[in-house]
């Protein structure tokens, strides 16, 4: 049996721009495996695949050939069009075939979101304290006081006595770094927020008349203020404002000018809460402090516990408020607990 003559490839009717007239040319398409002929009323034109782009297939939109000159074609007629590529072994690529495989698309989009996730999790972490790590301290200093403004104006002023706040800026300057940075313990009545301790970026580092007198000692006091150090000395709260102001974080990295930061700086400030992985820095950098200017560590534990119970039994809403910005507290504790041995 012989074999039929080869089916011709079917007809495709186009519109072609020259790129010289509004008016688009209709023209028949002849595909073959060298390129393509366009054959229309006092036109014939050839063009080799090698110039030749074919756009992708977008539901009922025309699609589009378009040529080495600048010249293209539109085609309406998606069926004829692919059945000619076809004929002479001419496939989309991948992308475009898995486009219209829902299949693919929804593992697109699972991958996505994956993706997007990970870069919440571990790049834009990384990418913070990169960048924290580089900005100048005149930088930082210049956030610091800005925050020092917004935080002064929320709180009244301290009520504890002065010979009280004397001894414990004492005990602050005895364990304050001296790495270029201008450390300063500032003391305010709680408030609303009950017992509390936090650190602005600079090195200025609030302690509350409710926390004072909570604590068993000036060495309790010792371990909160080392720590709060400690978030300043790894650039913490640096890191918190970068992740929140990325596009800010950059041009300050790269001009030195902390506009782009201010912006974030409030709500930051108002929402501030510390990693577990920061905590544990923070707390690792405490212990090994007060351990080099001989300070006992229990104490530091023994204010967390009284933190703790307090929060546990409702007796102060306001001292749930430093568990909040310092989470996991009970791990904490048995940490501390272990170092003191």
């Amino acid at each position: 049996m012989t074999p039929g003559p080869a089916k011709p490839p079917p007809r495709v009717i186009a519109h072609y721009h020259d790129g010289l007239l509004a008016r688009a040319h209709p023209v028949e398409l002849h595909i073959n495996p060298e390129g393509i002929e366009l054959r229309g009323e006092a036109l014939q034109r050839e063009y080799a695949w090698s110039g030749t782009r074919v756009s992708e297939r977008l539901q009922r939109a025309p699609r589009l050939l378009r040529f080495a000159d600048g010249t293209f074609c539109e085609v309406a007629d998606h069926e004829a069009l692919d059945a000619a590529l076809a004929s002479i072994g001419h496939r989309d690529s991948w992308v475009a075939r898995s486009q219209r495989r829902w299949s693919y698309v929804f593992g697109a989009a699972v991958l996505l979101v994956i993706a997007i996730w990970a870069g919440y999790r571990w790049a834009l972490p990384a990418a913070a304290d990169f960048a924290a790590r580089r900005i100048p301290l005149g930088v930082e200093a210049g956030i610091g006081a800005r925050a020092l403004q917004i935080v002064k104006a929320q709180f009244e002023p301290s009520r504890l006595a002065p010979e009280r706040r004397d001894r414990i800026r004492q005990v602050f300057d005895s364990i304050a770094p001296r790495d270029g940075r201008t450390f300063a313990l500032i003391f305010r009545s709680g408030g609303a927020i009950g017992a509390n301790a936090f650190a602005l970026p600079g090195g200025n580092v609030f302690l509350t008349d409710q926390l004072v007198e909570l604590a068993p000692d000036d060495d309790a006091l010792a371990g909160v203020m080392a720590h709060e150090i400690g978030h300043v000395e790894n650039r913490h709260l640096m890191r918190q404002i970068i992740s929140g102001t990325v596009i800010g974080a950059v041009s300050t990295l790269i001009a030195g000018d902390a506009s782009g930061l201010m912006a974030g700086l409030p709500a930051t400030l108002a929402n501030l809460s510390y990693s577990r992985d920061m905590e544990r820095q923070a707390d690792r950098y405490a212990v090994d402090l007060l351990k080099r200017r001989g300070i006992p560590v229990g104490p530091f534990a023994t204010l967390l516990e009284r933190l703790q119970a307090s929060h546990e039994a409702g007796q102060s809403p306001g001292w749930a408020s430093y568990l909040a910005t310092h989470p996991d507290t009970a791990e904490r504790i048995v940490e501390i607990r272990a170092a003191e041995r």
